[in-house]
């Protein structure tokens, strides 16, 4: 049961990850995303500026806890591991 919670958490990181690419890539090789990315940045920097620090500080609270847990989990004997391979 705890490989199959690890198998989940993995694929919805996985799933994350991706998306932050295509997002990242939609506003660098998109004129229109980047021209909307700009003038929403430009009305309220100080809001901008607050709003994503405000995320970052919640995505590495995320992180934080999952790492804590798998921590936790490996070194207590939940998470078993076998590496079979040639």
């Amino acid at each position: 049961m705890e490989l199959l919670i690890f198998k989940i958490i993995i694929i919805i990181l996985l799933i994350r990850i991706v998306y932050l690419i295509c997002k990242n890539l939609l506003v660098v090789f998109n004129a229109k995303v980047r021209k909307f990315t700009i003038e929403t940045i430009l009305k309220d920097i100080d809001e901008y500026v607050s709003y994503e620090h405000m995320c970052n500080f919640f995505i590495n609270c995320i992180w934080l806890y999952i790492l804590i847990r798998l921590i936790i989990a490996a070194y207590s004997g939940n998470i078993t591991i076998n590496y079979i391979g040639g």
